[in-house]
């Protein structure tokens, strides 16, 4: 299986940004957003998408909770649009959705990616690289891996990477439904991620 790490720190990037900006949200750059696909007469607009089919599908941030410690969790089309740019996401992924929740006065952050798989490619190997590869991308950013651990959290097998410079990863797969969850955040006294994870909807 070919490296996803480019696809995770175009996808981490805006964040990570975000949480050293005074701006609420990262500012679209003209690459970042997707060229609008021309609506037929009386029919809603096409979701995003990209050349091998991967498609942004909104609907799979219901899987996480509405907001997390008094923080919403917001959809970040930015950051959407850059994991669609990568053709090795279609490896894994029919479909993906971002969002992010972000405290604007302590720079305390957390972002997940939703991704629902294409059926029948995800096992134990394949998760394992997947989790090692969106680690090497966030801790690319924040002063490389320093360790991982495993725990149970809200009833879930959570995967916990950490970074050198702070920065936590959390991977959870969702077999029943065919999704997976990875979240990278920030900030020592508020665990966003665990919160996150903790807070998954079935």
């Amino acid at each position: 299986m070919r490296t996803l790490r480019t696809v995770v720190v175009s996808i981490l990037l805006p964040v990570l940004l975000a949480a050293c900006s005074p701006s609420p949200t990262p500012s679209p750059s003209p690459t970042a957003t997707p060229t609008p696909t021309p609506a037929v007469a009386g029919s809603p607009t096409a979701p995003p998408s990209n050349a091998q089919g991967v498609v942004v599908d909104p609907s799979l941030l219901e899987v996480l909770p509405a907001e997390v410690d008094g923080l919403p969790i917001q959809e970040s089309p930015e950051a959407e649009a850059e994991a669609l740019t990568d053709p090795e996401l279609a490896e894994v992924a029919e479909a993906i959705a971002a969002g992010f929740a972000i405290d604007q006065a302590t720079s305390d952050f957390v972002y997940a990616a939703v991704i629902r798989l294409r059926a029948g490619v995800m096992g134990d190997e394949r998760f394992r690289d997947w989790r090692d590869s969106f680690d090497e991308g966030a801790c690319s950013q924040a002063g490389g891996v320093v360790g991982h651990a495993q725990a149970d959290i809200g009833g879930r097998t959570v995967y916990i990477g950490t970074c050198d410079g702070g920065v936590r990863t959390y991977h959870v797969w969702l077999a029943e439904q065919n999704l997976m969850v990875s979240a990278s955040a920030v900030g020592e006294e508020r665990r966003l991620g665990e919160k996150v994870v903790e807070g998954l909807r079935p």
